[in-house]
């Protein structure tokens, strides 16, 4: 009989990413980034960690944010890259893991 065990940790990793809010939305910046970066694939969480910065534009405000994600299950730096970057108002992902 094989033995299970649910004490093994989720597959987490941290990034710093610089991610486009637009202006008018109804929460703050640090929610409506989790809830962007919630969209990519097999990202059961994210928590902003750090705010590394904030730019102000005409119709959208940028910021970067260091991040944790739990992700679904276990995947290489460059499958993580490639899931993020298909998230709407991504600009940039400066360092994964």
């Amino acid at each position: 009989m094989a033995i299970s065990s649910d004490n093994d940790p989720e597959p987490t990793t941290t990034a710093v990413v610089t991610i486009r809010i637009p202006c008018g939305e109804d929460s703050d910046l640090v929610t409506d980034a989790e809830e962007r970066l919630l969209r990519a694939e097999d990202i059961n969480t994210v928590t902003v960690d750090d705010l590394h910065g904030i730019d102000p534009k005409l119709s959208a405000t940028v910021i970067t944010i260091g991040i944790t994600l739990c992700w679904t299950s276990t995947m290489t730096n460059a499958e993580m890259r490639r899931r993020l970057v298909e998230v709407p108002g991504l600009e940039s992902i400066e360092r994964i893991g």
